[in-house]
């Protein structure tokens, strides 16, 4: 894959952008949720805030190709569960933008991101079932921290929480 991407950051008119990307991730929607991607849950990437942050403690990037083409979604929310940690909501690369290192450059960029604005730390919640998500993270350097329950759809998951100190 070509070096050549920019991100684009998202509000509820871009809601198209992440939705082309959760359509194309099909495979992820599948182990998520036991069904494909739809509108709404691509408009929950962009305007779901958790509880006692603002719309200004969120960012959501596309990812995009040097087409325009939109090829991962990324969500983060800064300060959260507590200060000085930045929590990775999402980190999706469409299937044909995976394995050849680009999400270890958008790694490393939330990363450095995260350091500027005063994180001292990583998490991010992968689903047990996500063999290969487990594995990126882990590969990065990401320590289990915890195991807790959520629901996504109709299906019931245990979702492991990946923690790194990046101080």
């Amino acid at each position: 894959m070509k070096r050549n991407y920019h991100v684009k950051f998202l509000n509820e008119k871009d809601v198209e952008l992440a939705e082309a990307v959760c359509m194309a991730s099909e495979d992820y929607y599948l182990i998520e949720q036991d069904k494909p991607a739809s509108k709404n849950d691509a408009l929950k990437i962009i305007t779901e805030i958790p509880d006692g942050k603002t719309r200004f403690d969120k960012f959501v990037l596309a990812v995009l190709d040097e087409h325009e083409k939109p090829i991962g979604l990324v969500d983060i929310v800064s300060d959260y569960p507590r200060k000085g940690r930045w929590f990775i909501g999402l980190l999706l690369l469409t299937p044909d933008a995976r394995n050849n290192g680009l999400g270890k450059v958008l790694h490393q960029t939330i990363k450095e991101w995260a350091n500027d604005g005063g994180a001292d730390s990583l998490a991010i919640a992968v689903l047990e079932e996500n063999e290969k998500g487990r594995g990126f993270f882990e590969h990065l350097g990401y320590t289990k921290q915890e195991t807790k329950e959520a629901t996504y759809g109709e299906k019931k998951q245990q979702v492991a929480i990946f923690v790194l100190d990046i101080k």
